[in-house]
């Protein structure tokens, strides 16, 4: 009766608007009191004669009424089946009517952001600008330049290339060939050859018109040698040939616009964005020049060849040296060698034109120049070129015929030439030659000319820009050629050839034995310095410290200088004069988090802490060459004022993007992380406390843009243990975003996610587990299973279920959230690392310790290889471990792991920190 009462009673309250329900449930307790008036009736009466008699009669009685209160119940059971089935039914139709109005609330929102006018020319410029459009063409014109008519046409007729042509495209190692060659040979020059012939190729019919996308790798640009970067340039490529939209492209697209995000990034995840692409054309062609001088060498040829669709697949050709990584990745390809012989007749070609433009005008003596240039060239293309170039300059024919007498064999041997004949410039020529040359090589990525002038205006004495001691542009092609190369149409500077970079530092050691060193060799450690020094002097500036926006025209330098400050600081040698440089620029929190949020406005990251935590690394491993350290707690409090700062801009600005709620919020729980590491959380609460006062949340002001600081504090809060605090948060948010915002905003799905995991940590986990389905449901249909919300949803997802205990459900999750972050992040990002310890705690709970200890192993050892060892993710990681070995019954190890973590966290965190007495307290035990 008791299970009865207990049973019906929760019924009732679920039911209680259900009349059939709480009628059955009535009669229930009508014959559950008739069943106690009896009993007491027959107990109370005396009948001590009839004792026996009377017990059976109880007995009876009792059979009786238990079996009429049976019945009664199993009546009511089938009432709270049949009203559950029809609370079901109901619910099905109105989640089914809710989800078309969250669809075409969607759709609205989307066609509103994205400025969807139909027009589907107008549509695929907005996706091309969304690709970030550039000239993509540039390389295969300046390549097509240098090229000699009648040059190169042997290369497509190669049997290697024929049979690329018309091989099976079922077979996967026909798919690609590869084509070396040493450096200098005329690789790049070459690869436009094949381009123009892919371009003009007739199809056998109209409708098999094939697609072309091609890319040329650069060491000298940071971003045109990332995976990254060439996907997004190969994308870029074969939407602008399709006078429609491509349905992904444009899906991305649109669903980019929902996050706020005007350029293409890492979020959009372009690598199975590429794939999905693919997926929709018919035929196309990929050629890549200079794979050796990509980042990422085995990423690029996995995704490139993971691309295909159900009919065909792309054919990727690749030129690039013959280097021991290439040919690792690339064993089994079919490969064709760029040797001196097949070169041969191509540089002849070549020279026989070019050498009639030579000052000299006798017939022998333009002969005895090709004679004499094209047994020295010895199947070096580049070697031709800056002989030719050198040739120019002479001015008789008595100084021709010294000049190729002298020219010797070999590129670097001609380097070493020209930079000699340089050294013979008058001291200022010799001067602007050298530092131009250590800017153009040590820079991040090719300098436009008005970035160069002003460089080139630093004066290292007074350490400060001198504008009118700039050069002209004329002077540095003049002094410089033909070491350097000028694109008109970029207006950048860059050296003639990647291995000019490897002789002017060294590194190519030609000149260990030589006693006659040209003084124009360059010093790592003097360029980065010099470059450290004017981008601290920059981004230092009044006008420039206190700007978002900053005038380009008038600081051409301040962009490269804000993006790439940390990088050359980190790489120049420790000095004191520019620690107190650094110094100056770091004593004001304002200056730090306009270039923060400078920065932040100007790349496109998926998780932009974890950047700025690296740039802010590379200068903490630079101030330990000086044995002197900053604060931490600054850097963060200066992002968290940054992402205050990001209210401040009411609308796009040209060249910046905008930041979602989302990333920002990604920012967010990433700080929360790192303030509780650093034991200052309290001082970063106060800092939101004051930004929600300011933003009118106390007298009910807040705008729904500002229902991102309700979200943080909610992080915030959840972090500090003060959970019903920040559960009122979240719901502050959810009420503010509701009344402004339609159904399923993302605004609203990420404070869903969030009442969850506040949920989770109140004990409320079927609860969580609710809400965190609702919004995986609404994210499932926006978004592919590698978005990054989806992603973090399954997360959290997993870990309701793991604490309802079934990790049995919740490991399928955390696996599948594993795969897509070591996919998009790398095994050794910190979320990588955060999602194998949920995997971790789920094979813990499954009783797969042996599994749970390997992975966790794992995670120690990642984090100590990229954060170090005495990284407080990597003590607490150690910590989990020898949880792992104490339950596994090891407790010699566990006392080992927990000693080692404890002994880190006291020199890091001091002896009071929560972590330090945590461990403290957990090794008191497992000694006593």
């Amino acid at each position: 009766m008791a299970d009865i009462f207990s049973i019906s009673s929760r019924y009732g309250r679920m039911f209680s608007r259900e009349a059939h329900i709480i009628d059955a449930i009535a009669s229930i307790y009508q014959e559950v009191l008739l069943f106690l008036q009896r009993t007491e009736a027959l107990l109370t009466t005396r009948c001590e004669a009839h004792e026996l008699c009377f017990l059976r009669s109880v007995d009876v009685e009792f059979e009786d009424n238990l079996q009429s209160i049976n019945r009664r119940y199993l009546s009511f059971q089938e009432e709270v089946t049949l009203a559950h089935r029809q609370n079901l039914e109901d619910h099905m139709v109105q989640q089914k009517a809710a989800d078309i109005a969250v669809r075409e609330a969607l759709c609205e929102s989307e066609r509103n952001m994205v400025g969807d006018s139909g027009d589907s020319s107008k549509t695929v410029q907005s996706i091309l600008a969304w690709l970030e459009w550039f000239d993509f063409q540039e390389p295969l014109r300046r390549t097509s330049t240098t090229r000699a008519p009648g040059t190169g046409a042997w290369l497509v007729e190669k049997p290697e290339i024929c049979h690329w042509l018309r091989r099976s495209e079922q077979d996967y190692f026909s798919r690609l060939l590869w084509i070396h060659g040493a450096p200098g040979v005329g690789k790049s020059v070459l690869c436009g050859t094949v381009i123009e012939y892919l371009q003009k190729k007739q199809p056998k019919n109209e409708a098999e018109v094939p697609t072309i996308a091609y890319f040329y790798c650069d060491s000298s640009f940071a971003t045109k040698g990332t995976p990254f970067d060439i996907c997004k340039a190969l994308m870029l490529q074969l939407q602008s040939q399709c006078q429609e939209p491509l349905p992904a492209l444009q899906t991305a697209y649109r669903k980019a616009a929902l996050h706020g995000r005007s350029h293409i990034s890492d979020a959009d995840d372009v690598f199975s964005l590429f794939s999905r692409v693919a997926a929709e054309l018919e035929s196309f062609y990929i050629v890549v020049d200079g794979l050796d001088e990509c980042t990422d060498i085995p990423t690029v040829i996995k995704w490139l060849l993971d691309a295909r669709s159900p009919i065909h697949s792309p054919r990727l050709i690749i030129f690039s040296r013959d280097t021991l990584e290439i040919r690792k990745v690339l064993a089994g390809f079919p490969s064709l060698a760029l040797t001196a012989d097949s070169m041969k007749p191509d540089i002849e070609t070549y020279l026989s034109k070019s050498v009639l433009s030579l000052p000299c005008d006798t017939r022998q003596m333009k002969e005895h120049v090709l004679d004499v240039l094209s047994r020295k060239a010895d199947g070096m293309f580049l070697y031709a070129v800056l002989s030719l170039q050198t040739l120019q300059q002479a001015t008789n024919i008595d100084e021709t015929l010294e000049m190729v007498e002298s020219t010797p064999k070999g590129v670097y041997n001609m380097y070493k030439l020209i930079l000699e004949r340089l050294s013979t410039e008058c001291c200022g020529r010799r001067s602007l030659a050298h530092k131009a040359l250590g800017l153009i090589s040590a820079s991040t990525r090719p300098l436009t000319w008005p970035e160069l002038r002003a460089a080139l205006s630093w004066d290292t004495n007074l350490q400060d820009f001198r504008p009118m001691s700039a050069p002209f542009k004329d002077a540095i092609l003049s002094i410089l050629c033909p070491l350097i190369e000028y694109q008109v149409v970029t207006d950048t500077f860059r050296l003639v050839h990647l291995s000019l970079y490897e002789y002017l530092f060294n590194e190519t050691k030609q000149h260990q034995t030589d006693p006659d060193i040209p003084p124009f060799l360059l010093d790592p450690n003097d360029a980065q310095g010099e470059l450290a020094d004017m981008t601290l002097a920059q981004i230092a500036n009044d006008y420039i410290s206190r700007s978002i926006n900053v005038d380009s025209d008038q600081y051409p330098f301040a962009t490269y200088a804000t993006k790439n400050w940390c990088h050359h600081l980190s790489l120049s040698p420790y000095d004191p004069k520019r620690f107190r440089k650094y110094s100056h620029f770091i004593a004001d929190a304002d200056r730090r988090s306009t270039w923060i949020l400078r920065w932040l406005l100007s790349e496109d990251t998926s998780f932009p802490l974890q950047h700025i935590v690296r740039l802010q690394r590379l200068v903490q491993d630079w101030l330990e060459k000086g044995n002197t350290t900053t604060d931490s707690v600054d850097s963060l409090c200066d992002l968290q004022r940054a992402l205050f700062r990001l209210d401040e801009l009411l609308q796009p600005m040209p060249g910046l993007r905008m930041i979602s709620n989302f990333e920002r919020l990604v920012c967010v729980r990433d700080l929360a992380r790192e303030f509780t590491s650093a034991g200052k959380l309290d001082e970063g609460v106060r800092m939101f406390e004051d930004a929600l006062d300011r933003a009118g949340a106390e007298d009910c002001r807040l705008e729904v843009s500002s229902c991102w600081l309700l979200n943080s504090l909610g992080i915030l809060y959840d972090q500090q243990g003060n959970v019903i605090l920040a559960q009122e948060m979240q719901q502050r948010a959810l009420v503010c975003q509701k009344q402004s915002l339609p159904p399923g905003h993302l605004d609203i799905v990420l404070t869903l996610n969030e009442l969850g995991r506040l949920a989770r940590h109140l004990g409320h986990y079927e609860e969580a587990e609710s809400l965190h389905r609702k919004a995986l449901a609404i994210l499932e249909n926006i978004f592919e299973e590698t978005d990054l919300h989806v992603t973090w949803t399954k997360s959290a997802l997993g870990r309701s279920l793991l604490k309802q205990g079934r990790p049995s459900e919740a490991l399928p999750l955390h696996q599948q959230v594993l795969r897509v972050e070591v996919e998009r992040l790398g095994k050794d990002h910190p979320h990588t690392l955060w999602t194998m310890s949920d995997i971790v705690r789920c094979f813990r709970d499954l009783g797969r310790l042996d599994c749970a200890i390997s992975m966790q192993q794992e995670i120690v050892d990642r984090s100590d290889r990229v954060l170090g060892f005495k990284n407080p993710d990597t003590l607490w990681a150690m910590n989990s471990l020898g949880l792992l070995f104490e339950t596994a019954g090891n407790e010699t190890m566990a006392v080992n792991v927990q000693e080692k973590a404890y002994k880190g966290q006291s020199e890091v965190l001091g002896e009071n920190h929560p972590h330090c007495v945590w461990s403290r307290d957990v090794l008191q035990k497992l000694q006593d």
